[in-house]
């Protein structure tokens, strides 16, 4: 009988533990590009322009601390060379669009500073006929799963 009632005492005890740490797991999916990040609050929607040139360098990046990979180009224009961030690399590399060293290309985004340095944090990328859509009209990206209403 005394087991008994120990044996239920210790699993009503250590039952909603186990519980409460299953439903208090956090994702990090998004490594640190989701739209409540520090990153992405640096974008303003309100501040859109239009940037164009020929790709001169296509690499990874990491725009901050605890962040994950992201692409980033640098884009020689006529006047001007800018730093351009397409986003996390995970959601880059499987878009269904080749980019290459020279190409001409039409950057849609807002120029902020990060870490002290001007980048283009792009909305879209066209090429030619084709566009890479990274951001919708509120820009929101579309790398993020979950919307807010």
């Amino acid at each position: 009988m005394k087991l008994a009632v120990l044996i239920n005492l210790i699993v009503m005890l250590v039952f909603p533990l186990f519980v409460n740490a299953q439903m208090g797991m956090k994702f990090r999916g998004s490594d640190g590009w989701g739209i409540q990040s520090q990153y992405e609050r640096f974008f303003n929607n309100y501040s859109l322009s239009r940037y164009y040139g020929k790709i001169t360098e296509i690499d990874t990046i990491t725009p901050m601390q605890d962040m994950g990979s992201g692409i980033q180009l640098k884009l020689k224009g006529d006047r001007e060379e800018y730093i351009v961030h397409l986003g996390p690399a995970w959601f880059i590399i499987h878009q269904d669009m080749s980019l290459g060293i020279n190409e001409t290309v039409e950057i849609k985004g807002c120029k902020v500073a990060i870490n002290g340095k001007p980048v283009i944090m792009a909305a879209e990328l066209r090429r030619k006929d084709n566009i890479l859509y990274l951001r919708d009209q509120d820009g929101i990206p579309y790398w993020s799963m979950w919307r807010k209403k």
